[in-house]
């Protein structure tokens, strides 16, 4: 099969279901392609926990392995560009999930250990290979059964070893009002600083 990809490998993920795992092609530029496998994970162990009513794909991340053929060593231009599409399309897969009002807030480096595990430290050991991926961070808003929550969301791009790999995900940071008793239901599982960490630590580990 011409366009077969390895998917990107991601750390543990406890109570998390995989719920797609796609080939596709994003784009192409002139005789330029580029093929993506692309895995998406829902939180499951987290639906247990709210009001039936409010069973919505509200946190989830993804991963994705981007292959550019034929084969074109990363660079700045290249890289500003993948960039550019992967916020695009990013920002069109959080709207397919309700998410809406998304505005881009800030962006940053991040020193990352692609393949460590999710292991901020620099052990050699683990396997992983020094890289230095893009990070934006998102601001956005989801209603779930009546409840508006606001919401943070995350997209890194990691240029290594030819390829690229894509990482992201969204998560409800607080509840801004709506329905008392689903709020109230919802403020109990929302932690936004285990949800930021445990994101980073896959952006961290992916490979």
């Amino acid at each position: 099969m011409p366009d077969a990809l390895a998917p990107p490998t991601l750390p543990p993920l406890e109570g998390w279901v995989r719920v797609d795992d796609a080939t596709d092609r994003p784009f192409e530029l002139g005789p330029v392609s580029v093929v993506a496998r692309t895995v998406v994970y829902e939180d499951a162990a987290i639906r247990e926990r709210v009001p039936a009513t409010a069973d919505g794909p509200w946190r989830f991340l993804f991963a994705s392995r981007l292959e550019i053929r034929p084969h074109t060593p990363p660079s700045k231009a290249l890289t500003k560009l993948v960039g550019k599409r992967a916020s695009a399309g990013f920002e069109s897969r959080l709207g397919a999930r309700g998410f809406s009002d998304v505005r881009r807030v800030e962006s940053r480096t991040l020193r990352v250990r692609v393949g460590g595990g999710g292991d901020e430290t620099d052990s050699a050991s683990d396997g992983g290979t020094e890289a230095e991926a893009d990070v934006v961070r998102y601001a956005a808003t989801v209603e779930l059964a009546g409840v508006e929550l606001a919401a943070d969301a995350y997209l890194a791009v990691t240029p290594v070893d030819g390829e690229f790999l894509l990482t992201g995900g969204a998560y409800p940071r607080e509840v801004r009002g709506g329905d008392a008793e689903t709020a109230a239901a919802l403020r109990e599982v929302i932690e936004p600083e285990r949800f930021r960490e445990e994101l980073f630590r896959v952006i961290r580990g992916v490979g």
